[in-house]
């Protein structure tokens, strides 16, 4: 008796549509999934038209700068740096040129050191292909933390960033030997007093 009424349970309701249920195809459902954020696009869109003015416009003599921060990295942030929010690095945005003095490529990490004139020691600027830190966004106003959804789009918005910044000079870095004369435009990020003070360029120029 049960699987008999059993069986014309099974025949009858298969007919009954749910009520308040919607069948909605795969494909449908699937489209309607937000994309993830595109750093890369992201990237693209401000590079040329805000990003390179901003650096070409904006950057102080790396000859002026770089005393002024090891002398008191508040008061020169203050004068020539920007800083997104407590607790920020300071930002400075700097140009320089002078002998490569050393070109060193042992690590993935690579760097020149550049003597330039007015300052005892050489800038260390960096070449790559492994580029640390994000000086480059955070010397940008305009790229605030507030107009991305989470921490993980903020970074990655800054590692395509970063990548722009590097295929720039990727080139020119290859090229230049010790002996050579360069120019350069960059960021530089220091948290606090004592850091090391490095240029992640966005530009590098070989004198003719």
């Amino acid at each position: 008796m049960i699987d008999r009424c059993f069986a014309v349970f099974a025949l009858v309701f298969p007919l009954v549509p749910l009520a308040g249920c919607k069948i909605v195809p795969i494909v449908e459902e699937q489209a309607a999934v937000p994309a993830g954020f595109d750093a890369a696009g992201y990237a693209d869109g401000i590079w040329t038209a805000q990003a390179l003015p901003f650096f070409s416009e904006t950057a102080r003599p790396v000859a002026e700068v770089v005393p002024a921060i090891v002398a008191d990295l508040e008061a020169a942030g203050m004068q020539f740096g920007y800083q997104a929010g407590e607790g920020s690095p300071w930002s400075f945005v700097v140009n320089g040129s002078g002998e490569i003095t050393a070109k060193n490529t042992e690590s993935r990490a690579g760097t020149l050191e550049v003597a330039v004139e007015g300052l005892a020691e050489p800038v260390v600027v960096q070449i790559g292909p492994v580029i640390r830190g994000n000086a480059v966004r955070d010397a940008l106003p305009f790229v605030s933390f507030k107009d991305f959804v989470n921490q993980i789009e903020y970074a990655n918005a800054g590692k395509a960033l970063t990548a722009l910044a590097h295929a720039a000079i990727a080139e020119a870095a290859e090229a230049v030997a010790v002996g050579h004369i360069v120019s350069f435009t960059g960021a530089i990020a220091v948290s606090r007093p004592g850091d090391n003070i490095v240029v992640t360029p966005v530009s590098l120029e070989v004198a003719p």
